[in-house]
């Protein structure tokens, strides 16, 4: 079931992880959902993503920002051009500028602290998205092909393999428990759950919880966050 919730402006991303939901408008303006009320975290923002750890922030300027503390703390060692994905529950993900898709071990991430240098991990795959779930990660490549990296684990977060699973996407995002959702060149939303075997991977499902087209989604904790092209804010209890 697919309730509309207030926007706080005109969204253009939504993310949600480890419980929280945030937002970001075309302006910069950074948000987090409370109950059905936005709260203004930041401004002069180009992507916002929380998940397991933390709230994470680039900013404009160029500079990288994590919440610590409930203070946005600018963190210097780490790359701001990286768009990061924080959906592996014991390490990070990332897309640079050049669409290459990048990680960092549980073992760097752990030991980040607010000064410190890290040390990305390559993908080896060009991709406009990336998002790592329970069960592995997902991406989208720039030719719109929706992919799944196989041989992830904490230490060794840059896998092994790729295997192309559909066509037409724009992008995908995956929950902790594993659950993919993704956009099609469409707007319509398809997903896959119950993965266990990739080598029969189930087929896409269509999501019929709403008829209108989608250019944004991402999903937590059994509940769909959609932002629709005409720019209602949808929230689905699945």
């Amino acid at each position: 079931q697919c309730t509309e919730i207030p926007n706080p402006g005109s969204l253009k991303q939504i993310d949600a992880g480890n419980g929280l939901v945030v937002g970001l408008e075309p302006t910069g303006n950074a948000f987090m959902l409370n109950g059905d009320d936005w709260l203004y975290l930041a401004g002069d923002m180009k992507h916002v993503t929380v998940g397991p750890n933390g709230l994470w922030m680039t900013g404009n300027n160029g500079n990288l920002y994590r919440m610590i503390g409930g203070n946005l703390e600018k963190i210097e060692g780490m790359d701001p051009s990286i768009r990061l994905m924080l959906g592996g529950e014991h390490f990070m993900a990332g897309v640079t500028p050049e669409s290459e898709s990048m990680c960092l071990s549980s073992s760097e991430l752990f030991n980040l602290k607010v000064n410190s240098s890290v040390s990305w991990s390559p993908v080896h795959n060009l991709v406009d998205y990336y998002s790592c779930g329970k069960k592995g990660c997902w991406g989208i490549t720039t030719d719109h092909s929706l992919v799944f990296r196989y041989g992830i684990e904490p230490e060794r977060c840059q896998g092994n393999s790729w295997k192309t699973i559909s066509d037409g996407y724009t992008m995908v995002e995956v929950g902790n428990d594993g659950t993919a959702y993704a956009v099609r060149e469409n707007g319509r939303v398809y997903y896959w759950d119950e993965i266990t075997d990739f080598d029969a991977y189930p087929k896409e499902t269509r999501f019929r919880g709403i008829m209108s087209k989608v250019k944004h989604l991402s999903y937590d904790l059994g509940i769909l966050w959609l932002i629709t092209q005409d720019d209602k804010i949808m929230r689905c209890q699945l």
